[in-house]
């Protein structure tokens, strides 16, 4: 995670661009979360991501429309897998097109895969505009909002800190008053019991 942290501060959007092109969730968090931090200004790490997936996706739907029969045809249990996804591609194209954005670990394989089905360009153009939109939104947002929050938690924490300190020294005073009390009471229990 810091390692990530060092790669978005040390090479900002570049890093940030070619990670979109792959997958891109964990670093377009991390990098809402170095804009908030002001290494970064969240409107354009949203937009660099957004053209990074956008370049990604439209670079593997037309690999898959240009090599893609071939390439899987030499791989006849991939054929089968990829057989699957054209039928359920058929039934609910528009909404797969758009939420394969945000499924991680398929972000490669489904751009191919609806690339060597029937699905024209222009409609997986657009519904891929509407799911990288909404998913660098989502992520730069959400980590933005992350440092917010950890901010104010730590922020809520300094200003309570004292009360905190005093009621965790209260609390082991009081188990260690118990602990006393309940091994004399046990102690005088074992003397009634011999006697």
């Amino acid at each position: 995670m810091e390692t990530l942290l060092s790669f978005i501060q040390d090479y900002g959007y570049l890093f940030i661009f070619f990670a979109a092109i792959v997958e891109g969730e964990t670093v377009l968090a991390l990098a809402g979360f170095t804009a908030f931090q002001g290494f970064l200004d969240l409107e354009t790490v949203i937009l660099v991501a957004f053209l990074g997936g956008l370049v990604g996706d439209q670079s593997f739907f037309y690999f898959g429309r240009l090599k893609g029969k071939r390439f899987l045809e030499s791989r006849p249990k991939l054929l089968a897998r990829v057989e699957r996804l054209h039928r359920l591609i058929e039934r609910h194209q528009n909404l797969l097109i758009f939420g394969s954005r945000f499924m991680y670990g398929f972000r490669t394989i489904l751009p191919i895969t609806f690339g060597t089905s029937n699905v024209s360009g222009y409609r997986f153009l657009w519904f891929d505009l509407l799911g990288g939109a909404t998913w660098s939104i989502v992520f730069g947002v959400g980590g933005y909002m992350f440092g917010t929050a950890l901010e104010q938690l730590i922020g809520h924490i300094h200003k309570t800190e004292k009360f905190l300190i005093i009621g965790v020294l209260v609390g082991a005073l009081l188990a260690q008053v118990i602990s006393f009390v309940y091994r004399k009471i046990t102690v005088q229990v074992e003397k009634g019991e011999t006697e």
